[in-house]
């Protein structure tokens, strides 16, 4: 039975969540949006046969401890929020529109420093030196929208496209992380697991480009693989991830291939009402 409980999570300050009682118990699964979310413990390993729930006596989910608890609250919140922001926003239920349960899966692995979709559900490492767990609202949001692409315009994971499916994650996981946790949110990604990874508001600070085929740029390649980023996905996402920020925010001056620009901004609800159409109306895979 779903009951609205409290999380003191790491990232986001104490948040309202709701896991369902079981077994005298509480545990993170909820069934009220969508198919249900559900959050479960890897316990630092990487079989997922051998994940377990995480409970808690009183549903208030304060549990700082050696196997890292406190950050189920934040993965569950998140999910919860990036359900909230899609559906609240966009009608949309879940990532495929029709009530896909969201899954996710933390303490993947010892000393991963990374999180992904794997075209079922979602998986955070807890990071390596310097960095605490990836389960913050950003990066989480933008692993659940990956699965989103995959179920709209499903942008080919490679070169060019590539670079625009991970540029729309963090584009949309900017908004999952002003919507749950407004008076913390930025432009940055991953800041609060040790230091940011990416600048929306400006890619070159992180050696990403801004422009297209200008400073930074990845060519594309022939032979994309995991070790060449497939293309550069990661790098070349700061295009899209740019002209989010200027169409949001606005901005002016004269881009790396000798274009000025005068842009007054939208704001961020009418710029994400954009992209959001451009990921699910318009564009196809390539």
């Amino acid at each position: 039975t779903d009951v609205p409980g409290t999380a003191v999570t790491a990232y986001s300050g104490t948040k309202n969540i709701v896991p369902d009682s079981y077994s005298g118990s509480y545990r993170l699964r909820e069934t009220g949006r969508g198919g249900g979310i559900e959050t479960y413990d890897m316990n630092q390993g990487t079989d997922y046969g051998n994940a377990v729930d995480f409970t808690d006596t009183d549903n208030n989910w304060y549990n700082v401890n050696t196997q890292l608890y406190q950050y189920a609250g934040d993965a569950h919140f998140a999910t919860e929020s990036t359900y909230d922001y899609y559906y609240n926003t966009f009608g949309r239920n879940s990532i495929n529109d029709n009530g896909l349960k969201l899954i996710s899966y933390i303490h993947y692995d010892a000393g991963y420093t990374n999180a992904f979709w794997n075209g079922s559900y979602m998986t955070y490492g807890d990071g390596g030196t310097g960095y605490s767990p990836l389960t913050t609202l950003d990066i989480c949001g933008h692993e659940i929208t990956h699965g989103l692409t995959s179920y709209t315009a499903n942008l080919d994971y490679q070169n060019e496209s590539g670079g625009m499916n991970e540029g729309f994650s963090d584009i949309f996981g900017t908004m999952v992380e002003f919507y749950g946790d407004p008076a913390s949110a930025d432009w940055l990604i991953g800041e609060d697991i040790g230091s940011a990874f990416r600048s929306l508001s400006n890619p070159n600070s992180y050696g990403l480009p801004d422009t297209y085929l200008g400073n930074n740029w990845v060519a594309s390649v022939t032979t994309p693989t995991q070790a060449n980023d497939y293309g550069g996905v990661h790098t070349n996402g700061g295009v899209l991830m740019y002209w989010f920020y200027l169409v949001s925010e606005g901005g002016s001056g004269t881009n790396d291939n000798g274009d000025s620009y005068n842009i007054t901004g939208l704001g961020m609800d009418d710029a994400a009402d954009v992209a959001y159409r451009l990921l699910t109306v318009y564009l196809t895979n390539s």
